[in-house]
């Protein structure tokens, strides 16, 4: 049965591991599963009960080896081990703890993909004249305008109030603090810029609040300050040079705009101070996105480590192993009538963020994407709240060497999956005119995974207990049944 999956957490202040390995199928009532530790490497083995045989036996040639799945290697990392424990076997799932006496750890940090929080920037100068136009249709949203003042905006987690130590008016005079931008000002933030929005002269129009493009309707944003500023989403629109040919390649409004660093550059902004592990009350935060048809989403988030070391194969089929850091983490995506969001907002303290739906969905699909390699047993927090256990592994995305197939396969099977109904359409007569005028038509990599998962809820996956038993270095595990994956 081949690996399509495999994390591992590695722990050094514990001197253990933990082992998650999916596979392209459910283990068989009929063969018997072996996870063997052999001169300290790790293997896994799948045969016919009737023909099962002692995998620690001295007789086992090189060429019985090759029939194996290695999981670990010893000369790479020198993780001498020899202890095996904590097996649970669910459906195409399987897991296990290990633990060693020494690491090499120089080898294990000095091939790891490192990936800094990059600085919030944006690909264009002051007073360098662009136009904003929409991503699907190319349409101009904003006329060529040269932007004199380019300024980050407050995190949207805290209050304008609170941002500023003093009043900035004239000595004397007091004046009411206003983040709303002038013509020649554009501010920026996580995901998004700020300009001032003036809907009469505007190619952007508003429902409810909601910017869509007048061509297309493709949905762009929202406004602010009573509808004298509009917040844009970086993923909506893209801007080109003032005058540019009609052809002229688009550019995305920020530098670093990967997934990865959207959600560093989220988790910055939520606690920019180490987070304290297994606070509840310091590591809980809600994402908030508003979707095109004007519905409300909420994601959950209970951080549990920030920053793991996780150990992934560098390509499939690949006996060794690289090092990536990783956030672990449960997470829950509800709609506006969840009783357990109303809980929750009832917590002041909780912080809020507002995101881009196709950010929303991206982060929902790469936290369900990978949330697939925890056996069921362990994938949910409790049963009151039902929160869903997964891993963000940051990856350098705009390098191929720094990508995980594993991830990428996964990703494929979830794409399979698709929402009856479609998160972008707008209300008829409302947003739009008519039933005809909007259509989503992203081609890109990013809108494509948010269409692909849709508003699609939540897999809600029972508990389910163990069936596997285990030995201290040879263990055997024969399912008594194969569910269906939840």
């Amino acid at each position: 049965m081949p690996i399509i999956g495999l994390c591992i957490e590695l722990r050094p202040n514990l001197s253990s591991g933990v082992v998650f390995l999916r596979f392209d199928q459910q283990f068989s009532q009929g063969h018997a599963t072996s996870v063997v530790v052999r001169d300290y490497n790790v293997y896994i083995s799948e045969q016919p009960e009737n023909q099962a045989v002692d995998l620690d036996s001295s007789s086992d040639s090189d060429s019985e080896d090759s029939d194996k799945l290695m999981v670990i290697r010893h000369a790479q990392y020198g993780m001498d081990i020899a202890c095996l424990s904590t097996f649970l076997v669910s459906g195409s799932n399987m897991s296990f703890r290990f633990n060693y006496n020494n690491i090499d750890m120089a080898s294990v940090d000095g091939n790891a993909v490192d990936v800094p929080l990059a600085p919030l920037l944006l690909s264009f100068q002051e007073n360098e004249a662009i136009t904003i136009n929409c991503r699907d249709c190319r349409a101009e949203l904003v006329a060529g305008r040269s932007y004199r003042r380019l300024r980050e905006f407050p995190s949207l987690v805290v209050d304008p109030s609170e941002f500023f130590c003093h009043n900035h008016g004239p000595a004397g005079k007091t004046q009411p603090i206003s983040l709303t931008p002038a013509e020649t000002d554009l501010f920026y933030g996580l995901n998004y810029v700020v300009i001032n929005f003036n809907e009469e002269s505007s190619c952007m129009l508003n429902r409810d609040d909601h910017l869509y493009c007048q061509r297309c309707m493709r949905f762009l944003g929202l406004t602010m300050f009573d509808g004298t500023a509009a917040r844009i989403w970086a993923d909506a629109v893209r801007w080109r040079p003032a005058g540019a040919a009609a052809n002229a390649p688009e550019r995305h409004f920020f530098q670093n705009s990967t997934l990865t660093q959207l959600f560093k550059r989220l988790l910055h902004s939520l606690w920019p101070q180490p987070l304290p592990q297994l606070c509840l009350n310091t590591s809980r935060a809600v994402l908030v996105t508003s979707m095109p048809n004007r519905n409300q989403q909420y994601m959950f988030l209970h951080v549990v480590e920030s920053q793991l070391r996780v150990l992934r194969r560098i390509r499939p089929n690949s006996n060794r192993l690289r090092c990536f850091r990783a956030c672990k983490l449960y997470y829950g995506v509800f709609g506006d009538n969840s009783p357990l969001m109303e809980k929750w907002q009832a917590q002041q303290t909780l912080p809020h963020m507002d995101v881009s739906p196709t950010m929303f969905l991206m982060i929902q699909k790469r936290l369900e994407t990978n949330g697939r390699l925890i056996p069921d047993a362990l994938c949910t927090n409790c049963t009151e709240e039902h929160l869903q256990l997964s891993y963000f592994f940051y990856e350098n995305e705009d390098q191929p060497d720094g990508r995980v197939v594993d991830s990428d396969m996964f990703m494929d099977q979830v794409s399979n999956m698709r929402q009856k109904e479609d998160p972008y359409e707008t209300d008829a007569g409302n947003a739009s005119e008519s039933d005809d005028e909007y259509s989503d038509t992203d081609t890109a990599s990013e809108d494509t995974a948010a269409d692909s998962l849709g508003m699609r809820t939540l897999l809600k996956r029972s508990p389910t207990p163990p069936r596997s038993s285990a030995k201290m270095a040879t263990t055997t595990t024969t399912p008594s049944a194969s569910p269906e994956d939840k």
